[in-house]
This record gives C-alpha cells, structure tokens and sequence, in this order.
C-alpha cells in the first residue's frame, strides 16, 4: 500500500502520522518530511506508526537518524506504535533506542510527564 504522510505542527509539539508501507520506495518523501521537522527543530515529535502495515530497513533507517538528531539537540521523539512495529523492533534489538507508546494519548501523557518535570 502506498504511503501517506500527514505532518501536523502543534503548539507543544509536531504530530508525523504514517499510513501504508514504509519501504524503500516511499523513502524519498519521508526522508523530505524528516528534514522539514529537522529544520524547523520542533522540541518534540510524535510519530504515529500504528496504521503502518510494512516497515522495511530502509525505513528504519530514516527513523534511527530521526532520533539521532534529536537525541543530540535535547529533543523528544515518541514513536506511536502497533504489533508488527514492535516485533520489528524486538527483532532489531531497537526497542530501547526509541521512546514508544502504544496510542497517540499515552505520548502525550509523556510528553505533558516531561515538560512537568
């Protein structure tokens, strides 16, 4: 299924929702959305992944650079995630590289836990 990307600038933080298969051959847009988040360095993003149906390396790629940057500039990056995301990252031994949550409400409640502390 092809990839839609939604790209939501809010006041507290930048929702990313991804939709379809997250593969090689969509990376060209998600690679432009990420540099239009990096360049506006939102100080924290969303990224919904929950109705993603594929993820392939390339795609985890795109995310692991995503969360490099804004490891290295103090930012938070949530991923929203389903089943088969977080078997792929179990698999991949990235689980504990990410912040997840499992509904768009929990990364809220932890963006809203890290700006209160």
């Amino acid at each position: 299924m092809p990839l839609t990307i939604q790209l939501d600038p809010g006041a507290t933080h930048w929702a990313l929702t991804l939709v379809g298969d997250l593969d090689y051959s969509e990376c060209a847009a998600f690679r432009m959305t990420i540099d239009r988040i990096l360049k506006d360095s939102p100080g924290s993003t969303v990224v919904d992944l929950s109705r993603l149906d594929y993820l392939d390396s390339s795609g985890l790629g795109l995310l692991l650079s995503l969360s490099k940057e804004y490891g290295a500039h103090g930012g938070r990056l949530i991923l929203v995630t389903n089943d088969a995301v977080d078997s792929i990252l179990d698999l991949t031994r990235l689980s504990g590289i990410f912040s997840t949550a499992s509904s768009l409400e929990e990364a809220r409640v932890m963006l809203a836990d890290t700006r209160a502390g």
